[in-house]
């Protein structure tokens, strides 16, 4: 039987044209493969012009994935005449000889898009059905679902024939992991193209995790947070490892529930985590130690850990200070927005250095956060009356690229600091910089921070900014 490419661009699009183009980026950007998602294509369209690529390229055609559809079925064998993998959703009791496809280039797939049941009893069903490999795809609902097919993985895995990921947000960090514990293939969404499940993650970003070359055994590092659906941390870190040489990968872990935290450091090997909402506070129940920093901040965003034990560290006060660095140290008047630990953090680095007020959708912790640092508390809409030079964002307002958590119109001070990390500016901070304002922006935190997580975790200082 002839094997994947264990690194697939998931290609969608309404045209063939835009398919080909979608995959010619996929494959110029390091996949050794593109499938071809044949159902989103408009139904006045045909695949028919794709098939010139098979033979020439890796590429596999898939269709809908809930049932095999005749009018696929029918393409799908000239696919594989043709020199092409076909994908093909598996159906109890079906045999080979009712399809007419060969075994050689076929995969078998499953995918369960609301839970994650016996993935051992599914395989074993699904090998009754001749097939070249067998993808199983279930939804994990929260990490001990990834965890499932971790398992089922490192038993079933062998010989190249088995591809399982979890899909959803929890599923994240399986889909990085999947080829150390064994998968045959991983998917990634095509540059241009939009994720063909959910939780599947762009090419670039899977390719930054270099999971061809990830062992089961190597360290792993860990931004925990719900839903976390992007982050910019993971492709800077894990390209610092690199250049130190350095084993172990940095990854999203989405987790929903925090009582998965224990579970998860015990079956994969964490060598650190990092926290973010709305965990940072949440977190401190499950350490065993903690710095005097995240005692006064009475938030958490960093955790070393030493065998069963949790240190907590706060590294964001360190991070927002580098970002502020070139602010006035004294008689500064500040305006907080938000009141969790990225509220705290900010009132740390600040308090000293000026007037703070807090203002936050909860009046009552807006208050108690305000009392522990000595500033005051205002109600949210009051803040166009409160006279400031620097207002920082620590909400997650704009994370989406959408909203802000003050109107244009209301930006009359000197500096905005918005914590929110984004690729692009976020709609408060282009407001600003349209208003003359100076702007910091969450990604000048980010970084600060993070370096001095890789020191903490590695030992080893990030290798210098190019």
């Amino acid at each position: 039987m002839e094997r994947l490419e264990p690194i697939i661009a998931t290609v969608t699009g309404r045209t063939p044209a835009l398919q080909r183009a979608a995959a010619e980026r996929a494959l110029k950007a390091g996949a050794g493969c593109v499938e071809f998602r044949i159902d989103t294509l408009s139904p006045s369209e045909s695949p028919e012009s794709l098939l010139d690529l098979a033979g020439r390229r890796a590429v596999i055609f898939a269709g809908s994935r809930r049932r095999t559809i005749a009018r696929e079925l029918e393409f799908f064998r000239t696919a594989q005449e043709r020199g092409a993998w076909v994908d093909v959703p598996y159906s109890p009791g079906a045999r080979n000889r009712e399809t007419g496809l060969s075994p050689r280039r076929l995969i078998l797939s499953w995918h369960d898009f609301e839970r994650t049941p016996d993935l051992t009893g599914v395989l074993r069903e699904m090998r009754r059905v001749h097939a070249a490999c067998y993808k199983l795809v279930p939804t994990a609902r929260d990490f001990d679902d990834v965890l499932s097919v971790k398992r089922l993985l490192l038993s079933k895995g062998e010989g190249g024939r088995l591809c399982a990921f979890a899909m959803g947000t929890p599923g994240v960090p399986s889909r990085v992991l999947a080829l150390a514990w064994g998968s045959a293939a991983i998917y990634a969404s095509a540059p241009g193209c939009a994720a063909g499940a959910p939780g599947q993650m762009p090419l670039e970003e899977l390719l930054s995790h270099r999971p061809g070359d990830l062992r089961p055994d190597e360290p792993l590092y860990g931004l925990v947070g719900w839903p976390l659906p992007f982050s910019m941390t993971p492709f800077f870190f894990n390209e610092w490892l690199q250049k130190r040489g350095l084993p172990g990968r940095y990854l999203r872990i989405p987790v929903k529930r925090l009582e998965a935290f224990r579970v998860l450091a015990q079956e994969i090997p964490l060598q650190g985590l990092a926290v973010t909402l709305p965990h940072k506070q949440a977190i401190l129940s499950y350490l065993t130690g903690a710095s005097r920093l995240v005692r006064k901040a009475e938030a958490c965003n960093t955790v070393l850990m030493e065998g069963e034990a949790f240190y907590g560290v706060n590294t964001d006060v360190f991070g927002i200070r580098r970002a502020l660095h070139s602010l006035p140290k004294v008689g500064l008047r500040t305006l907080v927005l938000g009141a969790g630990g990225a509220a705290s953090a900010a009132l740390l680095a600040l308090h000293r250095r000026g007037h703070c007020a807090v203002a936050a959708r909860r009046p009552e912790q807006a208050r108690a956060l305000a009392d522990r640092f000595g500033s005051v508390a205002i109600p949210l809409r009051s803040h166009l009356n409160w006279d400031w030079d620097l207002l920082v964002n620590a909400t997650p307002v704009g994370a989406g690229g959408e909203g802000s958590p003050v109107e244009a119109g209301e930006l009359s001070g000197k500096w905005v600091f918005d914590m929110v990390v984004r690729r692009e500016r976020t709609p408060l901070a282009a407001a600003a910089a349209r208003r003359g304002l100076g702007v910091i922006e969450g990604l000048d935190m980010l970084r600060a921070q993070a370096r001095l997580q890789f020191k903490l975790w590695t030992r080893r200082n990030p290798p210098r900014p190019d």
